[in-house]
């Protein structure tokens, strides 16, 4: 084998493992542990987050790891984050009629912030105040409001 090969050869299983790095960073994100921390998960802990699940409980898996209101763009983003090979449009699919099917069964909870659709985020049922604002300790993430500037004529 010579040098090219080889390095050719490393270059390769380096981004494979720095793609599988980047996925293990975001299952501890999930999990809230900062990936520099050097508390290992236990053994017998199980990951919340299962490729074989249906898509409701992939919504509760990540709902529940965040401990916060998600958007289903956010959801989107960490199912293909872990399945790169569900696209970012088919996880949301996928995701926005599991919640459908989650409201109305009454799993899950909605906030929507404004009038913009795109700014409803999901949640557990009972992670509202009684004047149906979102508690503190469950409050969706800010960067992931969608602000739309205002158009003057």
């Amino acid at each position: 084998m010579n040098n090219e090969q080889l390095i050719s050869g490393l270059q390769a299983r380096r981004a494979t493992l720095l793609q599988e790095l980047h996925h293990i960073d975001e299952m501890l994100k999930l999990n809230g542990i900062s990936p520099d921390e050097n508390s290992p998960l236990g053994a017998s802990q199980e990951m919340p987050y299962k490729k074989n699940d249906n898509w409701q409980n992939k919504l509760a898996s990540l709902i529940k790891s965040t401990n916060r209101f998600i958007s289903i763009n956010e959801a989107a983003v960490m199912v293909n984050s872990f399945e790169p090979k569900i696209s970012i449009e088919d996880a949301k699919k996928g995701l926005g009629s599991a919640k459908n099917i989650m409201i109305k069964d009454k799993t899950i909870d909605k906030y929507q912030y404004g009038t913009n659709n795109s700014n409803t985020f999901y949640g557990k049922m009972g992670w509202k105040n009684e004047d149906g604002t979102v508690k503190e300790e469950h409050m969706y993430n800010k960067d992931a409001l969608i602000l739309k500037p205002k158009i003057e004529i």
